[in-house]
């Protein structure tokens, strides 16, 4: 690895030159962005699996663009959701950048945890 470069940050750069390049501003987006609307009859995708029916007012990236540019524009990475979740997805996407991967939580009887490193 080079002296300076982390994987992080490259990927954090990524994405604010995707942005900066307009990418949520271009016909390509907002005709796909379109279609995943349509296609999901303008529903919250994410109400709808906990029986609740809410407008769809987001498209999001099911692989985030900054994970992988080349799915931005596929419909199969997209899916309409209502504010709120939409919202609740970013939270959650957060929460599982900083998870320690390779650790697992195992439960005892007694009801006391023990962290074991996978190897």
């Amino acid at each position: 690895m080079r002296s300076g470069y982390h994987p992080a940050i490259e990927r954090e750069a990524q994405k604010e030159t995707l942005k900066k390049q307009g990418f949520y501003h271009k016909t390509a987006w907002r005709k796909i962005r379109q279609q995943a609307l349509h296609r999901d009859h303008y529903l919250c995708q994410e109400c709808l699996l906990h029986k609740k029916i809410t407008p769809a007012t987001e498209v999001h990236h099911i692989v985030p663009l900054e994970d992988d540019p080349s799915l931005g524009l596929e419909l199969s990475n997209l899916r309409s959701l209502c504010w709120s979740c939409h919202e609740d997805t970013k939270h959650k996407q957060q929460h599982n950048k900083h998870m320690v991967s390779g650790v697992r939580v195992l439960k005892i009887a007694d009801g006391s945890e023990l962290e074991s490193k996978d190897q």
